[in-house]
Protein backbone atom coordinates (compact mmCIF):
# COMPACT_ATOMS: atom_id res chain seq x y z
CA UNK A 1 0.00 0.00 0.00
CA UNK A 2 2.92 2.41 0.59
CA UNK A 3 4.55 1.79 -2.44
CA UNK A 4 1.16 2.68 -4.03
CA UNK A 5 1.88 5.96 -2.69
CA UNK A 6 5.45 6.87 -4.39
CA UNK A 7 3.46 7.98 -7.82
CA UNK A 8 1.65 10.49 -6.07
CA UNK A 9 4.21 12.09 -3.41
CA UNK A 10 5.48 15.65 -3.81
CA UNK A 11 9.15 14.62 -2.82
CA UNK A 12 11.57 11.58 -1.97
CA UNK A 13 14.47 12.98 0.37
CA UNK A 14 17.15 10.47 0.10
CA UNK A 15 20.68 9.38 2.79
CA UNK A 16 22.21 8.20 -1.06
CA UNK A 17 21.10 5.18 -0.61
CA UNK A 18 20.20 3.70 3.09
CA UNK A 19 17.04 5.74 3.80
CA UNK A 20 14.47 7.12 1.10
CA UNK A 21 11.28 9.21 2.80
CA UNK A 22 8.35 10.29 0.30
CA UNK A 23 6.58 13.81 1.37
CA UNK A 24 3.14 14.70 -0.03
CA UNK A 25 1.68 18.38 0.80
CA UNK A 26 -1.92 19.20 -0.01
CA UNK A 27 -2.77 22.47 1.35
CA UNK A 28 -6.29 22.03 0.95
CA UNK A 29 -6.62 19.12 3.28
CA UNK A 30 -2.85 18.87 5.02
CA UNK A 31 -2.10 20.85 8.10
CA UNK A 32 1.99 20.33 7.27
CA UNK A 33 3.59 17.85 4.44
CA UNK A 34 3.30 13.94 5.36
CA UNK A 35 5.19 11.16 5.19
CA UNK A 36 3.64 8.89 2.41
CA UNK A 37 6.22 6.18 2.25
CA UNK A 38 9.20 5.69 4.13
CA UNK A 39 12.07 2.78 4.19
CA UNK A 40 15.75 1.49 4.55
CA UNK A 41 18.28 -0.80 2.45
CA UNK A 42 15.94 -2.55 -0.35
CA UNK A 43 12.76 -0.04 0.23
CA UNK A 44 14.52 2.52 0.17
CA UNK A 45 15.86 1.64 -3.37
CA UNK A 46 12.26 0.68 -4.07
CA UNK A 47 11.10 3.81 -3.44
CA UNK A 48 13.82 5.75 -5.30
CA UNK A 49 13.41 3.00 -8.18
CA UNK A 50 9.42 4.00 -8.04
CA UNK A 51 9.93 7.69 -7.74
CA UNK A 52 12.65 7.80 -10.85
CA UNK A 53 9.92 6.23 -12.75
CA UNK A 54 7.05 7.93 -11.81
CA UNK A 55 9.61 11.69 -12.56
CA UNK A 56 9.02 12.64 -8.52
CA UNK A 57 11.80 14.42 -7.77
CA UNK A 58 14.50 12.77 -5.45
CA UNK A 59 16.63 15.13 -3.45
CA UNK A 60 19.99 13.94 -1.65
CA UNK A 61 19.99 15.58 1.99
CA UNK A 62 21.30 13.06 4.16
CA UNK A 63 20.49 14.48 7.43
CA UNK A 64 17.11 15.79 6.24
CA UNK A 65 16.37 12.09 5.43
CA UNK A 66 17.21 10.45 8.82
CA UNK A 67 15.53 12.98 10.70
CA UNK A 68 12.35 12.46 8.76
CA UNK A 69 12.90 8.51 8.93
CA UNK A 70 13.46 8.52 12.56
CA UNK A 71 10.69 11.33 14.12
CA UNK A 72 7.60 10.69 11.83
CA UNK A 73 5.78 7.19 10.91
CA UNK A 74 3.88 6.52 7.75
CA UNK A 75 1.11 9.24 6.96
CA UNK A 76 2.22 11.82 9.94
CA UNK A 77 2.56 14.72 9.47
CA UNK A 78 6.51 16.40 9.62
CA UNK A 79 7.35 17.61 13.15
CA UNK A 80 7.31 21.78 13.80
CA UNK A 81 10.97 21.61 13.88
CA UNK A 82 11.36 20.46 9.72
CA UNK A 83 8.91 22.72 8.55
CA UNK A 84 11.62 25.78 7.59
CA UNK A 85 13.56 22.75 5.84
CA UNK A 86 10.93 21.17 4.22
CA UNK A 87 9.26 24.32 2.96
CA UNK A 88 12.85 25.00 1.37
CA UNK A 89 12.94 21.44 -0.48
CA UNK A 90 9.06 21.91 -1.68
CA UNK A 91 9.78 25.61 -3.15
CA UNK A 92 12.81 23.99 -5.12
CA UNK A 93 10.27 21.08 -6.41
CA UNK A 94 7.71 23.65 -7.43
CA UNK A 95 10.14 25.68 -8.66
CA UNK A 96 11.60 22.36 -10.53
CA UNK A 97 7.51 21.61 -12.30
CA UNK A 98 7.27 24.97 -13.33
CA UNK A 99 10.66 24.48 -15.22
CA UNK A 100 9.58 21.34 -16.63
CA UNK A 101 6.57 23.14 -17.72
CA UNK A 102 7.28 26.39 -19.09
CA UNK A 103 11.08 26.05 -19.47
CA UNK A 104 13.33 29.25 -18.78
CA UNK A 105 15.82 28.65 -15.62
CA UNK A 106 16.83 25.09 -14.10
CA UNK A 107 16.05 25.76 -10.37
CA UNK A 108 19.14 25.81 -7.98
CA UNK A 109 18.76 22.63 -5.41
CA UNK A 110 18.45 24.00 -1.97
CA UNK A 111 21.76 23.26 -0.59
CA UNK A 112 22.76 23.15 3.42
CA UNK A 113 19.45 22.07 4.65
CA UNK A 114 19.90 21.86 7.97
CA UNK A 115 17.96 20.03 10.73
CA UNK A 116 18.06 20.44 14.58
CA UNK A 117 20.95 18.13 15.74
CA UNK A 118 18.57 16.40 18.33
CA UNK A 119 16.44 14.90 15.45
CA UNK A 120 19.31 13.60 13.11
CA UNK A 121 20.02 10.07 14.39
CA UNK A 122 23.39 10.29 12.39
CA UNK A 123 25.17 12.63 15.01
CA UNK A 124 24.39 10.63 17.80
CA UNK A 125 25.77 7.57 15.91
CA UNK A 126 29.11 9.23 14.70
CA UNK A 127 29.95 11.77 17.44
CA UNK A 128 31.16 15.13 15.45
CA UNK A 129 31.61 13.11 11.93
CA UNK A 130 28.73 13.19 9.05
Amino acid sequence: RMMAEVPKADVVVTNPTHYAVALAYNEASDGAPRVVAKGRGEVALKIRSLAAEHEVPILEAPPLARALYASCDLDDEIPPALYHTVARVLAYVYQLRRYRTYGGAYPQQPQDLEVPPEMDPGTHDEGEQR
